[in-house]
Order: C-alpha cells, then structure tokens, then sequence
C-alpha cells in the first residue's frame, strides 16, 4: 500500500507541474494577443513545456520582423522566458473579419542582410552632474558615434546611452529614418535584471512602436545599447 500511495504522489506531482507549465503558456500566449498588430498567437511546447514553435498572425500595422522582436521582448521582459527568433514564424493577413487571406511570411535566421554591430561606448563628465554618451557602430569598414548629454545620476545615464546608439543609427541611415526615445528602464526579471528599451521608428508619415530587452551581464548603459539595437536593427531592415 505504502508503495502504491508513493505512486499515487508522485503522479499528483507531476500532474501539478503539466498543469503548472500550461498555465504558464496560456499567459504567454495572452501577453503576445496584446502586442500591436496581432490578431492571434499560438504557442507549441513539448511534454515539459519547453516552447518549440510560437505562430503568430498579425494585420499590417507591423513588419513581421519587427513582429518576431517583439515576441522575443516581450516573453523576455514579463515572463523572463528566452526564446530563439528562428521558432517564431508570423503570418500577415488583409484584415480581421472571416475570409481573410493570409500571406506567410516565414521569418528565420536573418542571413545576408545588414545588422549594425556595437563596437563600444564611453562617458565623459563635462561638469559637475553632467555627463556626455558616445556609442560606435560598425558595418563592415564603416564606423559611425552617436553621442548624447544627460544628468550624470542611473536614468540620465541609461537614455544617454540609448540615445546615442538612435543618434548613430540615424546618422547610418543617412536620416532616412528617425528614432525618437520613448523610454528605458531597468527591471528584474525573476531576480535576473533586465533593461528595456522603447523607441519611435519614424520612415515617412509611419510611426511605428518598437521595443527591445537585454539582460545585464556587463553593465546597464552597456544592456541599454543593446536592447536599443535589439529594437531597431530589424525595424531598419524592414523599412528599406
């Protein structure tokens, strides 16, 4: 008896773990029905809820690359859940109503196509309280430094350096498209601290929301720069 009640535990346990990690998936999947442009998300995962394959089908008001960003962004920055973009395939339809047709778009791993690299930042005080960001971008032999001025205390200290990485975008676009800097802001993510950056990408009359999400292993300025990036590159590929 004794071993068939240890049995019976030990299945109740496993039960409360499927139905743990269920739940933890179907929240998930709410959190990307909420992200601009989705019309529906669903969410594949194996028997111990490890995320195999995330569809997603979006309207127009989002590029699908940008769609895939924001999916990784937005499991990363709420539920600290890491996801690869290659699992994330988007589908783009003509509208919401019964009929619509979809175009599958078929996002993976980004490959020939241009990505600018972080090659480094610094500070420096101009005065007292005041300090001066300078990011440099790389793309193949080129080079470009964004810089920007802010109140040397951590929030000054975190635009300024997401700041300069739009400011060396934008002069890599030669202004064809312009970023304005909705906010950064440093948070734990199941006690892992986690930057988030929100940017404007502005191409024509076309404003358009994106967010990115870097965990910090060097410093915040350092993940501020990269989650600004994270939001952007794929934007900037999509709107050529």
């Amino acid at each position: 008896m004794e071993k068939d009640g240890s049995v019976m535990a030990n299945a109740r346990r496993l039960n409360a773990v499927s139905a743990l990690d269920q739940a933890k998936l179907q929240q998930a999947e709410q959190l990307l029905h909420g992200l601009t442009g989705v019309v529906s998300a669903r969410i594949v995962a194996d028997s111990g809820g490890k995320i195999e394959e995330i569809h997603v089908l979006t309207d127009k008001k989002v590029a699908p690359k940008q769609t895939v960003r924001n999916v990784e962004s937005a499991l990363l920055a709420q539920m600290g859940i890491t996801v690869d973009h290659r699992k994330v395939s988007v589908a783009q339809t003509q509208g919401r109503g019964e009929g619509s047709t979809a175009r599958i778009i078929g996002i993976g791993q980004l490959t020939g196509t241009r990505r600018y690299l972080f090659d480094g930042y610094e500070f420096e005080r101009k005065m007292p309280q005041h300090i001066v960001c300078r990011v440099r971008l790389k793309l193949d032999d080129d080079e470009w430094i964004g810089e920007a001025e802010a109140t040397d205390i951590e929030r000054g200290r975190l635009n300024a350096a997401a700041q300069a990485a739009l400011d060396a975008l934008e002069q890599a676009e030669e202004n064809q498209v312009g970023f304005a800097l909705d906010g950064v802001k440093l948070i734990d993510v199941f006690d892992v601290p986690v930057v988030v950056t929100a940017v404007y990408g502005l191409s024509g009359r076309t404003r358009t929301y994106l967010a990115g999400a870097s965990p910090v292993t060097e410093s915040a300025e350092h993940a501020a720069i990269l989650a600004t990036l994270k939001a952007t590159n794929r934007w900037i590929l999509s709107s050529r």
